[in-house]
Order: structure tokens, then sequence, then C-alpha cells
């Protein structure tokens, strides 16, 4: 590589990571092309002529994320089913370790979206997903008369549903959590071989314990300290009265994964 392309390769390397830091700040998703110049140390134009558009530079970084994703995945040891839960664990991992970038990028998808965008953020992950449902069917666990692309996109939406309400501050990461392990076991069981069923039953009220383990807590406070009508005080208490029970009903092996 001559110079010349050495030194625009680091431009664009400067700007990228300028960009990462701008989404690490507060309301970071709505970064100028002038202040990430600014951060980057670069003239007003120079990101529009290497990347051409604040989109251009939002897909690159996520380029740069799902090639590290799938590194990180192939590396791990989980097959057939495991791989899926393993799968959806490497992405939380992602989230918390850098929560504010995360929230940013889907704040700056939502804003920024156009079809270019949008396949960035799914299609390839649409393309992982469907890969790892055809391993886990040729493991046995699934059932191979179940169609891999109505399954993996009905998947992606319960997944990608989740992950945006966490990014808009409605969740916390460990109940975003729970509830993609809770909904994923919950349509793989649907799917599920004899072979597939018990280990995702297991799994299904591991997650589910925790979810009722962590409501348990927010409903008691919020029964505690919130400004509540009669009647929205009369559903918490009887969502509280449930959850509450079930958590002592269920015997503890089944709650193993």
């Amino acid at each position: 590589m001559g110079s010349r392309e050495q030194n625009k390769s680091q431009r664009k390397d400067d700007i990228l990571d300028a960009a990462r830091r701008l989404m690490r700040q507060p309301g970071g998703s709505a970064f100028s092309m002038r202040s990430l110049a600014e951060q980057a140390g670069v003239s007003i134009a120079t990101p529009y002529n290497l990347f051409g558009s604040k989109q251009a530079i939002l897909v690159a970084l996520l380029d740069e994320d799902f090639s590290e994703y799938q590194s990180s995945l192939a590396g791990l040891e989980g097959e057939g089913l495991d791989a899926l839960f393993e799968a959806v664990a490497l992405m939380l991992g992602q989230f918390t370790r850098e929560p504010d970038f995360y929230r940013n990028v889907f704040a700056a998808v939502s804003s920024e979206a156009g079809p270019e965008l949008r396949f960035v953020l799914s299609g390839p992950r649409y393309v992982l997903w469907k890969q790892l449902i055809r391993e886990a069917t040729l493991c046995g666990s699934l059932d191979a008369q179940i169609d891999p692309d109505a399954f993996t996109i009905t998947m992606s939406q319960l997944i990608l549903a989740n992950v945006q309400e966490w990014a808009r501050g409605f969740l916390e990461l460990e109940e975003m959590d729970a509830r993609i392990r809770y909904g994923l076991a919950l349509v793989l069981s649907a799917i599920a071989t004899e072979a597939g069923r018990a280990p995702l039953t297991a799994k299904l009220r591991a997650a589910e314990k925790d979810l009722q383990t962590r409501w348990r807590s927010v409903l008691s406070e919020r029964l505690r300290e919130g400004k509540l009508s009669e009647a929205a005080r009369a559903v918490l208490a009887d969502q509280l009265a449930h959850v509450g029970s079930t958590i002592l009903e269920q015997p503890e092996e089944e709650t193993l994964s």
C-alpha cells in the first residue's frame, strides 16, 4: 500500500474512532459531521469525502462490531441449541461492556435509518441466526419441516423488540437478558424434537424464575412507594400474589439450565 493510501486508511480509522467516542457520550447518536470532524482533527469535508454521509459512518461502525462478534462466536464451543443461547449471551456481553454506545447506536438507527442502514443491522445478523437454526436442526434438536426463514424472522423480531426496549431505557440489562432467554426457549420449544425439548424446558424455567424474582421486587416497591389509584393497586397486588406463588411452587430441579 502506498503512502497516499496509508494516509487515507489512517484518516478513516481516525474518523471511526472519533465517531465511537462521540457515540459513547450521552445523546451521542445526534452528533453532527462538524463535531465529528473536530473530534477526529480533520477538516469538515474529510468525513464526507471518505464516507459520504453520517449513515455510511454508522454502517462502518456496525460492520466493525459485527466482525468482532463473529470472531468471538466462532471461538465458542456450544453446538445446536446451546449455540443459539451462547450467541445471545455474547450479544448481551457486548451491550454490558458499552451500554451507552449501543443505546446510541439503536437511537441513531431509528433517526437515521435508510435501506442501507436497516440492511446492515438486520441482514448479516439474520443470516447468522438462520445458520444457527440450521445447525440445531442438523443436530436433531429442531423439526426439519419448519421453514427456517419464517422462524428466523420471528425469532429475530423477538430479540430486536427487547433490545429496543432496553435501548429506550424501559428495561434493565438483566431483565432484557431473562426476557430474551425466556422468549427464545418458548419459541424454540414449539419446533423442538423430543431430544431438544427437555433442555429447552430447563432453560425456560430458569429464565421464568429470574423474571419472577425481578418482578416481585419491582412490584413490591411500586406498591410500597408508588402513588397509585385503587384500581392500579389492585392489579399490582394481584400480579404480586401470582408471581410470589409461582416462584414458590416451582421445584428447584426444574430451574437448572
